[in-house]
């Protein structure tokens, strides 16, 4: 017991010089870009790694080495695009493009525990959320800044905990880099099967659906600002 308590005692005489240094633990935001990587089910039913971007914003608490915040992820899971008729007496235009688009967005608030405040400021976050299986079709035509037209075809959510391990390396200043790993326990949820996605010669879509757990794991690199 003794030898336990001088171990505790050490280490808080070890952290005591940091947390002098600075008053308080700071925030950050910043972006990220990486490989989304289907787990379990969702590996089993779907099986392709995503193309994923996406961002996290965290807030200091006072003098706690504790973040509140928000993390978000937007994922590629497959996109179909060809040309279609377009009839429309406001255009000139005869033809269109027409992509349809499976994409997985997440939604998660965060608490982060991150103890240290120098040039590299390792962190564990704590999430729970949403992830939203959309499927969007959208035409535009050439020489319009906006789509003609723009339809969910399919959306659902499921619900979603997990955690994140990252570490951040200070350069010039208030900037940052970081390399972080995020782990999602997704529900089940309905989504489209990018590679059955179907266009017409008139535009009709057409797909079928697969249903799954849906877990992932994101491996992701980023930049970004302290505060």
């Amino acid at each position: 017991m003794r030898a336990k308590t001088l171990s505790i005692a050490a280490v808080m005489l070890a952290y005591t010089p940091a947390l002098a240094q600075v008053p308080g633990f700071k925030g950050n935001i910043g972006g990220t870009i990486g490989m989304s990587v289907p787990k379990g089910e969702f590996a089993n039913s779907w099986g392709r790694n995503m193309f994923t971007y996406g961002g996290q914003l965290a807030l200091p608490h006072g003098l706690l080495p504790i973040q509140f915040g928000f993390a978000f992820d937007y994922s590629v899971m497959g996109e179909r695009a060809t040309t279609v008729p377009v009839s429309n007496p406001e255009l000139t235009a005869t033809e269109g493009q027409l992509a349809v688009k499976a994409k997985v967005l997440s939604y998660h608030p965060l608490l982060r525990f991150s103890p240290l405040k120098g040039k590299f400021q390792p962190y564990v976050d704590g999430m729970m959320g949403v992830r939203q299986f959309t499927t969007i079709s959208t035409i535009t035509v050439d020489g319009l800044n906006q789509p003609i037209s723009r339809e969910r075809d399919a959306n659902a959510f499921a619900f979603s905990t997990g955690w994140a391990a990252g570490l951040m390396v200070r350069f010039a200043g208030i900037a940052y880099v970081e390399g972080r790993v995020e782990h999602f326990s997704s529900g089940k949820a309905s989504y489209v099967d990018p590679a059955s996605i179907s266009i017409s010669s008139t535009g009709d879509v057409g797909y079928s659906t697969l249903n799954s757990r849906t877990d992932a794991v994101n491996v992701l690199v980023g930049i970004g600002l302290r505060f």
